[in-house]
């Protein structure tokens, strides 16, 4: 597929992910990452990531634990009560 094939994919595979309410920001970023695992000549709409490139993404890293965790504390939504409790657990997986 050409590139400008490509790019109108992914532009259309944002606009979806923005139709159902996701941000602008995080749709182009997801629909990014996804375009930068096909390869070059295989086509976005069909392509299959090989099992064992998805399980090395799918990967949890202790920079996504402390993404989370910050994301967490973060959102004021939250109550505190449940922020408690995610610092207590910490504490007891600890002590």
């Amino acid at each position: 597929m050409p590139m400008p094939d490509r790019a109108k994919w992914a532009e259309r595979q944002i606009a979806v992910l923005i139709d159902m309410g996701d941000d602008a920001m995080d749709a182009e970023k997801f629909v990014n990452d996804a375009l930068a695992t096909v390869p070059e000549g295989e086509d976005p709409e069909t392509y299959v990531e090989p099992p064992e490139l998805a399980m090395q993404r799918a990967e949890i890293t202790a920079e996504d634990v402390a993404d989370a965790r910050a994301e967490w504390y973060a959102d004021e939504a939250i109550p505190q009560r449940y922020k408690r409790l995610l610092d207590a657990k910490e504490k007891e997986g600890k002590g």
